[in-house]
């Protein structure tokens, strides 16, 4: 591959973030890979802050949903007691199906939790 400003010079890298072969004098080193200008430098800086801030949401999601399983379970136990205490037919059935449905999606808030927290 040729250096994409000097056609005639061999590339020693590609930059991270636009993929263009740089040779030696065009290439400059970030760390975290070779870029071509300070355009493409701040692209990367802020490509990889995203992914930091990405790794670091993980547990906090997990948390999150367990949480959110916990006050789901407790809101559908709510409705499926008034639905049992209740005595009007059509009444008594809506809040006991309302609280199942409620109770189904802690399990699936839960289930989310323990998948997000073994990422």
């Amino acid at each position: 591959m040729k250096c994409f400003n000097h056609p005639d010079v061999e590339a020693v890298g590609t930059c991270k973030q636009c993929s263009k072969g740089l040779c030696s004098a065009c290439a400059k080193d970030t760390g975290a890979g070779l870029v071509c200008s300070s355009a493409c430098e701040e692209d990367l800086k802020i490509v990889r802050a995203m992914l930091e801030r990405s790794r670091k949401i993980y547990p906090l999601a997990a948390k999150t949903h367990s949480r959110n399983a916990i006050w789901l379970t407790a809101l559908a136990l709510v409705f499926i007691v008034f639905g049992v205490i209740s005595e009007r037919g059509f009444l008594s059935r809506y809040l006991i199906a309302f609280g199942v449905v409620v109770l189904l999606g802690a399990v699936f808030s839960a289930f989310n939790s323990r998948r997000l927290a073994k990422l």
